[in-house]
């Protein structure tokens, strides 16, 4: 059994059909037993990338045969020379030839001579699809970057479309992008009113905070370079949940960054916001310095934790006989589950 599969490439809704050039590809099935139902893994990256490179050929063939016009005067643009240009899409890289033309002679004048127009150029200058930044990002966030470069080139056709260095300077480049709209939002905070005139927000249910250290693991780094993480999470009466993070003493001001996020997610400048979080000194830091946040208060792990200590410390005192020993051990569980 043989399968083809061909393009044809229609102008419109009610142009005829013109038939392409040949078959994108074939797929044989020698016997007709049942091991091999349907596409293979590597049939279906091969149709994908075929499909792909027949159709941006196609766009950007015709994209270009509306820009050999001056847009001013009309005049047809004259041709310098023709060079390739790489995209690099979701279903692999494409090339495409990309002409060069001379600009119009009413562009130019006595002092300037004519210049080279990059159409294709102009208008493609990531040389990448947003769906493909989009897939990097979202993978990288969830696998170290090479797992996710292998992740996305065995389902995709990216054998040599996309590598770990360039999903991490995607990262970087995300990153880079967040702080700096988040930077603008803290520009724009509003001043915050007097204590006497807020309220309790009725809108954030819960702000829960956390934090933990990345140890570094790399011996060619100095090994004191850790990384502390501050994560939080924000509960809405009526809406999802909301996440946010930022590396402590990698930014400018973590009480801004707090404001931020609560302000950015409905909590009104005469509105006042209770933080859960654990004891670390430098969250507390954050709280007293926030606009739109008056106090926090430990979250259930970590009262349970203090709870822990204390049932340590009366088992390894020497000051304390057996019999007292385990009433005391006694009164500490029962007022760890007191409400």
């Amino acid at each position: 059994m043989r399968l083809i599969i061909e393009a044809r490439l229609v102008d419109g809704e009610t142009d005829p059909v013109e038939e392409g050039d040949g078959a994108l590809a074939v797929v044989e099935r020698t016997d007709l037993s049942l091991a091999e139902l349907g596409l293979t893994l590597a049939e279906g990256r091969s149709l994908l990338a075929k499909v792909q490179t027949e159709l941006i050929s196609q766009q950007v063939q015709r994209w270009l045969a509306g820009q050999t016009h001056c847009e001013s005067c009309g005049a047809a643009l004259r041709h310098k020379d023709s060079r390739s240009t790489v995209l690099r899409t979701v279903y692999g890289k494409v090339t495409v030839k990309s002409p060069r033309l001379w600009s119009c002679a009413c562009q130019g004048t006595a002092r300037t001579e004519q210049r080279v127009v990059h159409p294709l150029s102009k208008a493609l200058t990531r040389r990448v699809t947003p769906e493909l930044e989009y897939l990097q990002a979202k993978w990288a966030v969830h696998l170290p970057y090479r797992q996710a470069t292998n992740m996305l080139k065995e389902v995709l056709p990216q054998d040599k479309g996309i590598s770990f260095s360039s999903i991490r300077h995607r990262i970087l480049d995300l990153g880079k992008q967040l702080d700096a709209d988040i930077e603008r939002d803290i520009a724009q905070l509003p001043q915050s009113v007097a204590d006497e005139q807020v309220r309790e927000c009725s809108h954030v249910a819960a702000v829960s905070v956390d934090s933990a250290w990345l140890r570094n693991c790399d011996p060619g780094r100095d090994p004191g370079r850790h990384v502390n993480i501050v994560a939080g999470r924000a509960t809405f009466t009526d809406g999802p949940p909301k996440l946010y993070a930022y590396v402590h003493k990698e930014v400018t001001s973590a009480a801004a960054r707090l404001d931020q996020f609560l302000s950015r997610n409905g909590v009104a400048r005469d509105e006042r916001v209770t933080v859960i979080s654990d004891d670390a000194g430098e969250f507390g830091k954050t709280v007293e310095g926030s606009q739109l946040a008056r106090g926090r208060i430990l979250d259930w792990f970590h009262i349970a934790m203090k709870f822990q200590a204390a049932e340590r410390s009366v088992f390894g005192s020497k000051m304390i006989d057996s019999m007292e020993r385990e009433s005391v051990e006694t009164e500490i569980i029962h007022a760890k589950w007191l409400e």
